[in-house]
């Protein structure tokens, strides 16, 4: 029987501690070496043969004003500047993929799997991302 994750304990596998799991997207381990964000599993793609992620914030709407957004934003930025766009991933199954805010059914740290950040603009939230070879 494979494992059950809570949102923090997929957290803590990757060495990061969540402040508020109730809001936390993302996180960052206190050396600043390792950057862990709660991605949607619907919202996983194939693209060329590779996989891909592409947030689906709506560009039309108001700054999502959520202290979670804030904090990945800040995030990203650092695993761009700091990290060479690499961060490790949670994936989260939505109870509910039409709601928003949406929220965890399920989740699990993927092991393996790293992403590397290839868009990110700072006034929608939007960021694109692809798996690096194994």
């Amino acid at each position: 029987m494979p494992k059950s994750w809570g949102h923090r304990a997929a957290f803590e596998h990757f060495g990061t501690t969540p402040l508020n799991v109730q809001w936390r997207w993302s996180a960052r381990s206190p050396d600043g070496e390792i950057v862990v964000v709660t991605l949607w599993r619907d919202q996983f793609k194939r693209r060329d043969n590779r996989l891909v992620y592409e947030s689906q914030f709506d560009p039309s709407g108001p700054p999502d004003k959520r202290p979670g957004f804030r904090e990945l934003m800040d995030n990203l930025v650092w695993s761009r500047d700091h990290c060479a766009g690499r961060f490790r991933v949670i994936v989260a199954k939505a109870k509910d993929p039409n709601s928003h805010p949406r929220s965890i059914e399920e989740c699990f740290p993927h092991k393996k799997l790293i992403m590397r950040l290839k868009h990110l603009n700072l006034e929608t939230g939007n960021f694109a991302a692809e798996a690096e070879k194994a």
